[in-house]
């Protein structure tokens, strides 16, 4: 019975083979990995870390957590500067995040500010 690990491996050759031959140089020096036995090459892909570039591209992560982590600490400090500001009193200029620059998110929503019980009231009705 062939093991659940090569069927793996197959994947990963399959859908990143050029990300799995760099994090196998950088990692382990193995330069061609073909000399290999498959058992011994899917036990070190799949002993990557989270951050290598094959588990990566496998999850769908864009940047590791690390940076998801700074980027949010940087845009929640921005945030909280930005709400002290005149700026923020009047909920214009609002800063654009980080994190959403590194995720390739576009904000296509507005987020609507109103001075008046009135102004919301109209907006509420429209919506």
């Amino acid at each position: 019975m062939f093991p659940k690990k090569l069927f793996l491996l197959a994947r990963v050759i399959d859908e990143c083979e050029d990300e799995m031959i760099c994090d196998l140089a950088e990692v382990y020096h193995l330069f061609n990995y073909q000399e290999y036995p498959p058992d011994m090459v899917g036990t070190l892909v799949f002993g990557l870390r989270p951050e290598s570039r094959v588990k990566m591209k496998l999850s769908g992560q864009k940047i590791t957590t690390t940076e998801w982590l700074l980027a949010r600490i940087a845009d929640e400090l921005r945030d909280q500067s930005w709400a002290r500001s005149k700026d923020g009193e009047k909920g214009r200029n609002r800063p654009k995040h980080i994190l959403d620059k590194l995720l390739g998110l576009e904000k296509k929503e507005q987020y609507a500010t109103f001075s008046t019980m009135e102004e919301f009231e109209q907006m509420w009705a429209e919506i």
